[in-house]
């Protein structure tokens, strides 16, 4: 679990009716509060993702905006936020985009196993990517040697009519193709929940990232297009964190453009970004509290606030730890059955992708040969005819 981002707020404590002032911190499956008092009796609580019931825009009763979270029979109030709808977006953000996560797998949290399996598997697909479009460069070289001999042959042509007029000699013209299968990656259009904005320092709205293979799009919660980027026009695209990234446009005589993207899901991003960009995605060095210090305990235990379990220095409702089932069942083991399966089919198409561009090399290697002996001959026959 990794740290997003943090802002100073308030938190309206329900045991002695005042505000507590402190910062309101955004992680990845939960947000967490922390009073600027230390000692044992500050607050410092969580609230996950998962235990969400309802996020809202509401006013204290003395006309503060605040942001609310409900938790079953509990309600939340945080206020004094510098830009109460950038943090609302950003936590509503990562809030559907777990509760959308978590009803769409079949997996069980409490299976580490699973997990890993499930890991191993997006990077042999990703590992798998990366080869087919490595191929793709290969197959792309041996098409321009294929134009490189043809152009030898105009050459040569030309070089024999030449000699043929001036000394009537005859000179044989061999042509060399390299077969080379017509297999291309189509990158399919992808849609991705996104907060953006133009600088990471503005304020951030909720919209959808629309991904293809000529463009870059970003459409605002209307649906309605607001940014564009060509993709073959983009410089660099720089990522910040493992959800943070910039995508930057530069033309000479034009001034640049940029836009700031967070998303909880900035892992398959990139690895679309990765075949359309090959080169161009820079990777900043993490910052220092780029992950949670307790995140250790977080995959020990898992938070959720239960009715009638409050702790005793305060009433608020304290995350209460829930042990997790050890044990496999037949639907754990049945879905590691495929994903083994899957990884085992995707480790034979690689090693098939890998030994068709091995002979695509070999192939390329002695086309250049050749190309290299055709010119020296060529060069020959020219400085004999000067």
């Amino acid at each position: 679990m990794g740290k997003v981002s943090e802002w100073k707020a308030s938190y309206y404590c329900n045991s002695t009716r005042t505000w507590v002032y402190g910062h309101l911190i955004i992680y990845t499956r939960c947000v967490r509060f922390i009073e600027n008092k230390g000692g044992t009796d500050s607050l410092d609580f969580r609230i996950s993702y998962e235990n969400f019931f309802e996020l809202k825009k509401e006013t204290t009763s003395i006309f503060f905006a605040a942001i609310t979270i409900r938790v079953r029979t509990d309600k939340y109030w945080f206020s004094s936020l510098s830009d109460r709808g950038h943090v609302f977006n950003m936590i509503e953000h990562f809030w559907k985009e777990r509760l959308f996560g978590s009803s769409s797998s079949d997996a069980p949290r409490n299976s580490e196993l699973l997990n890993i399996l499930h890991d191993a598997q997006s990077t042999l697909a990703s590992t798998g990517r990366t080869v087919q479009k490595q191929g793709q460069q290969i197959d792309s070289a041996c098409v321009n040697m294929n134009k490189i001999h043809n152009d030898l042959s105009v050459a040569e042509t030309l070089i024999y009519n030449l000699d043929a007029w001036l000394s009537k000699w005859n000179l044989e013209t061999h042509q060399v193709y390299i077969d080379v299968p017509e297999d291309s990656i189509l990158i399919e259009k992808a849609e991705y929940s996104v907060v953006y904005a133009r600088t990471s320092k503005e304020k951030h709205f909720p919209g959808t990232l629309v991904l293809s293979k000529n463009s870059l799009e970003i459409f605002d919660a209307g649906r309605s297009l607001d940014i564009s980027f060509a993709v073959k026009e983009i410089t660099e695209v720089s990522v910040h964190t493992p959800w943070e990234m910039t995508v930057l446009q530069q033309s000479i005589g034009k001034a640049g453009s940029s836009v700031h993207l967070t998303a909880a899901r900035l892992v398959h991003i990139l690895q679309t970004l990765e075949v359309l960009l090959p080169g161009k995605i820079n990777y900043d060095e993490p910052p220092d509290d780029a992950g949670d210090p307790d995140s250790h305990d977080l995959d020990a235990e898992k938070f959720s606030l239960q009715e009638g379990e409050k702790c005793e220095e305060d009433s608020i409702g304290i995350p209460a730890r829930e042990k997790n089932s050890k044990t496999v069942t037949d639907a754990d083991a049945a879905e590691m059955g495929r994903v083994l399966q899957d990884m085992r089919s995707l480790a034979l198409g690689i090693q098939e992708e890998q030994d068709r561009q091995l002979q695509q090399l070999d192939l390329l290697s002695d086309s250049v040969d050749k190309a290299n002996e055709r010119i020296r001959t060529d060069v020959r026959q020219v400085n004999k005819l000067t």
